[in-house]
């Protein structure tokens, strides 16, 4: 079994809930979302290195496993599985074993984190497997990429009921921003709500005033706070 790998790395997770814990990164490549891009204005993507499939090497679980003793040999660290798109295509498949095998490793040894934690663009179907977290994407207007959005991925959510899942809105404007209200209203959104600003087109700050006024339910300001520390820059 393989899949297109563009990186391994460890450092601590950027944002969200689990922002801060000592992590290792498995960032898949290739993804079939461009979000942001019009004729008019620019991909907004931070890792728009990895998402083309041939900007990665093709890797097996067993090789993967190998990088993730070597960096995190105790298997104390959480393990995030990024892009790209993890879920996409032949990815899926080693995203499924691999999660599956840190699992159970983990739960019949008591070690952390036991699940690994899926960074999701929401145009591929989640799953109900319990070695998954998702920090799931949903794009609104200003991504031209809304129309991609799975649905059923609410109803999952829903039935997963798990306390670390997310839901990510990525705001570009305030046109965004009152779009993510309604998606909170229709799908009776009851999971853990990320907002980040589109870097360059909102201020944070001005978010958080929306926010403020606003306060859908279990929703808290997501930065990244490996940009703050390391700027913009791969594998940290």
């Amino acid at each position: 079994m393989f899949g297109k790998i563009h990186e391994v790395y460890s450092s601590i997770s950027g944002e969200g809930i689990s922002q801060g814990i000592p992590t290792v990164f498995i960032r898949f490549a290739g993804c079939s979302l461009r979000c942001g891009r019009t004729e008019t204005r620019a991909l907004w993507c931070d890792t728009a290195y990895a998402l083309g499939p041939n900007q990665g090497e093709e890797k097996s679980l067993d090789s993967i496993w190998k990088e993730l003793e070597k960096l995190d040999p105790h298997h104390g660290y959480q393990v995030l599985l990024t892009g790209g798109e993890p879920l996409e295509g032949k990815n899926r498949d080693l995203s499924l074993a691999i999660a599956n095998k840190i699992y159970n490793h983990r739960i019949s040894t008591e070690l952390p984190y036991p699940a690994s934690r899926v960074e999701t663009n929401g145009s591929e179907r989640i799953t109900e497997d319990p070695f998954f977290i998702f920090t799931m994407d949903y794009k609104l207007p200003g991504s031209g990429m809304e129309e991609k959005m799975d649905q059923e991925n609410f109803r999952i959510l829903e039935k997963r009921h798990n306390s670390l899942d997310e839901i990510k809105f990525v705001v570009r404007d305030r046109i965004d921003f009152e779009r993510s209200l309604e998606v909170v209203r229709e799908q009776k959104i009851q999971t853990n709500i990320l907002y980040s600003p589109v870097h360059g087109e909102v201020d944070a700050k001005e978010l958080v005033e929306w926010i403020k006024v606003d306060n859908p339910p279990k929703c808290r300001l997501s930065l990244q706070i490996h940009k703050v520390l390391w700027g913009n820059q791969k594998g940290v």
